[in-house]
């Protein structure tokens, strides 16, 4: 495990999208931080913000006003190779819907973030390092319409960690599971945060989940109405 913490800082983050004459604040000064120590949920009705904090902080996204720190860098700021690279170094992303490539086996999948780069690693190595972990050995060289969708969101899991990111994003990635498969996902996850220190930010509707995290954010209408650690 990695016994250096990791800290991410939100600090007065808002963001606002117009278009159509019509403008909607999604996030309104939010101020939040996160420990890599810590399994963060973010709960919270659709339309919350929740998965426009998870964007900003990932850096899909660009704030209107406000920043997202990674220890004392400042993403928000970060534009072309060198937010590529950071992104790269730093974040695994984990979603819903489990955006494999169709064509590409799970194995190549796995792979398929490591492809442009240049690594000390043997990247096939890697990846069937982490299928192993996941359980789905005997699945690599199967296509995703071939697997089950708890068959599916694993292979997303292992690619999301392929990179060793310091921080790993999920959003509602149980979502489209059922209890059994989705209970199976979110503990690999806790797994594999207790086990490399990685940081964990799980957005999720399910209370059930959120409950056996350190940490729950509670979103409504683009507002931080809690923040707990247990």
């Amino acid at each position: 495990m990695n016994d250096m913490s990791m800290t991410i800082q939100i600090k007065n983050l808002t963001k606002v999208y117009s278009g159509d004459g019509v403008v909607t604040t999604a996030l309104q000064d939010v101020n939040l931080t996160m420990r890599s120590e810590e399994f963060t949920a973010i709960v919270g009705p659709s339309g919350s913000g929740k998965s426009t904090l998870l964007q900003l902080i990932g850096t899909l996204d660009v704030p209107t006003t406000g920043m997202v720190y990674y220890d004392d860098v400042d993403v928000s700021k970060l534009k072309g190779k060198a937010l590529a690279d950071f992104r790269f170094d730093s974040i695994g992303f984990i979603f819903q819907q489990f955006n494999l490539l169709p064509t590409l086996t799970a194995l190549e999948n796995v792979m398929s973030p490591l492809f442009p780069r240049k690594v000390r690693y043997d990247k096939k190595g890697r990846a069937q390092e982490l299928l192993d972990w996941v359980g789905l050995t005997h699945k690599q060289d199967s296509l995703p319409s071939q697997l089950s969708g708890g068959e599916q969101q694993r292979v997303a899991i292992a690619r999301a960690l392929v990179n060793r990111p310091a921080w790993l994003l999920a959003d509602e990635p149980t979502g489209n599971l059922d209890t059994n498969n989705g209970e199976n996902v979110f503990q690999l996850l806790r797994k594999y945060q207790q086990e490399h220190g990685t940081g964990i930010i799980f957005v999720t509707h399910d209370e059930h989940l959120a409950s056996q995290t350190d940490k729950r954010i509670e979103m409504r209408d683009g507002c931080v109405l809690a923040d707990m650690v247990r």
